[in-house]
């Protein structure tokens, strides 16, 4: 989804040997963490990457790795309507 920058729902389940219920079942998990953002568009759903909360992720690695640092405060997906 990252390379292609947005998927359909039916162009995931192109890419795995997978039945479409397991693919939503993992698209659902993603989307609920906030990794995928769905957008809805008329009868379609299209899939891509919550790169802002990918970053901030990302970001939090160094210092997770450091030796004797502490650990980070978990990082939450921002709530529907509000900006990260």
């Amino acid at each position: 989804i990252a390379a292609a920058g947005e998927l359909s729902c039916g162009q995931v389940g192109e890419r795995f040997p997978l039945a479409q219920p397991t693919i939503s079942h993992h698209m659902k998990i993603l989307t609920d963490a906030g990794l995928i953002i769905c957008r809805r568009e008329a009868q379609h759903s299209f899939m891509s990457v919550n790169r802002a909360l990918l970053d901030r992720v990302l970001g939090l690695l160094p210092e997770r790795f450091e030796a004797g640092g502490s650990a980070p405060k978990p990082v939450r997906p921002a709530k529907k309507g509000r900006r990260a």
